[in-house]
């Protein structure tokens, strides 16, 4: 592993331990690297720990979304819809809480110390590319203009679900409620 990759791979290492008081020197010292590498590879401690932050979560809820997609049995069209899906956020948003806070944090800092989306937007791309993928795969009879839209939205509605999730778990809106509201709108 080059230093960029100690330093990312320290990183969670640190957020799982320290949480958000990890020090640039607890970040540097976990990887075995200088300071100057922080900087070099990521311009601030506060970026390394957001991107750190983002791979986690899109790692851990990555996985669960893959196999929530799979489980799903699917009505009558290939693949399940995007209601039942929704329906069963609020366990994936269970299994990844501390991840989920801690990226909602650096996005706060982030967001405070000027433009995130230096940081976030990365992320953000890689995200939607990997959810592009595993709905590509769930849904083939989409073309990939429609796979890619669908992942946006996908994300979209899990970043805003995820942040209801954590302020009151009841609020997400049910699968019922979204299919009412998808059909409202294709109408």
């Amino acid at each position: 592993m080059g230093n960029r990759e100690d330093l990312l791979r320290a990183a969670r290492v640190c957020l799982a331990e320290r949480g958000l008081r990890t020090t640039a020197r607890d970040l540097a010292n976990e990887a075995g690297v200088s300071l100057a590498a922080i900087g070099y590879h990521f311009g601030t401690k506060d970026a390394l720990l957001a991107h750190a932050a983002a791979e986690a979560i899109g790692d851990a809820l990555g996985a669960w979304i893959d196999k929530a997609l799979r489980e799903i049995p699917a009505g009558t069209a290939p693949g399940p819809t995007f209601a039942e899906f929704c329906a069963r956020l609020p366990e994936g948003f269970a299994a990844v809480r501390t991840h989920l806070l801690t990226s909602f944090e650096h996005l706060t800092r982030l967001v405070r110390a000027g433009n995130p989306a230096d940081t976030m937007g990365p992320a953000m791309q890689q995200t939607v590319a990997a959810l592009t993928t595993i709905l590509g795969k769930v849904h083939p009879q989409l073309s990939p203009p429609e796979v890619d839209g669908l992942a946006q939205l996908y994300h979209a509605y899990i970043n805003g679900a995820s942040l209801l999730w954590l302020a009151s778990p009841d609020s997400v809106p049910t699968g019922a409620s979204l299919r009412n509201a998808v059909a409202a709108l294709a109408s």
